[in-house]
């Protein structure tokens, strides 16, 4: 929650003191509409108001989910692991037009909708051997930088990266009798979630202006 208050703080802050006014006709329009059409966390839609000057409030919705699966070593079981990530974001986009004309940097709140499980089969009669779930925190803080460029047309595109900064995610792991996970079995599957849940996102858009 403290962290919370830090970036609105921050927020109030930059509208008061790094607003620089941009003459560009085309940034000077309203509204702006993206979709994302990639980044490490899936496709989605971007919205921009501008509020005052140089300072643009941003909403981000986006998705990915999928399935990964693969057999143990002795090939006795096998893991699917499944995936689906929700990530809504609500920034203030500050343009540098004193440095680089399009370029921006951008700070605000994150909900996550996340949920990543593996369940454990048996390749000889298809049983539920084990169920291993990540729990992530919901909300967290993000902060990005990145060039927005505006064509005469209105059409527009985006290129940034953004970085989520939250607690760490914990896990359960509901284990049937007659199948263990050690410590060392345990330790894998979270160096794993760690290792392919991304907190650095490269994000490339396409839209309008208007």
């Amino acid at each position: 929650m403290n962290k919370i208050f830090i970036i609105f703080y921050l927020i109030s802050f930059s509208i008061k003191i790094f607003a620089n006014e941009d003459t560009s006709l085309n940034r000077n329009k309203s509204f702006q509409i993206q979709a994302i059409v990639y980044s490490s966390l899936g496709t989605g839609l971007s919205l921009s108001y501008r509020f005052k000057k140089n300072i643009w409030l941003n909403f981000d919705t986006q998705s990915l989910s999928g399935t990964m699966s693969k057999d143990s070593n002795d090939a006795l079981t096998r893991e699917d692991a499944d995936y689906e990530f929700q990530t809504k974001y609500i920034n203030v986009r500050n343009y540098l037009t004193n440095i680089i004309n399009n370029l921006f940097i951008q700070y605000g709140i994150v909900s996550r909708n996340w949920e990543t499980k593996s369940i454990v089969n048996s390749n000889e009669n298809s049983q539920r051997k084990a169920v291993y779930k990540t729990n992530y925190p919901t909300n967290g803080i993000n902060f990005g930088i990145g060039m927005n460029w505006v064509f005469y047309n209105g059409l527009s595109s985006g290129l940034y990266l953004v970085r989520i900064i939250s607690e760490e995610p914990s896990f359960t792991y509901e284990l049937e009798e007659d199948w263990e996970c050690s410590s060392s079995c345990q330790s894998n599957y979270e160096s794993n979630v760690k290792k392919y849940t991304p907190s650095n996102s490269f994000y490339l858009n396409f839209g309008y202006n208007f």
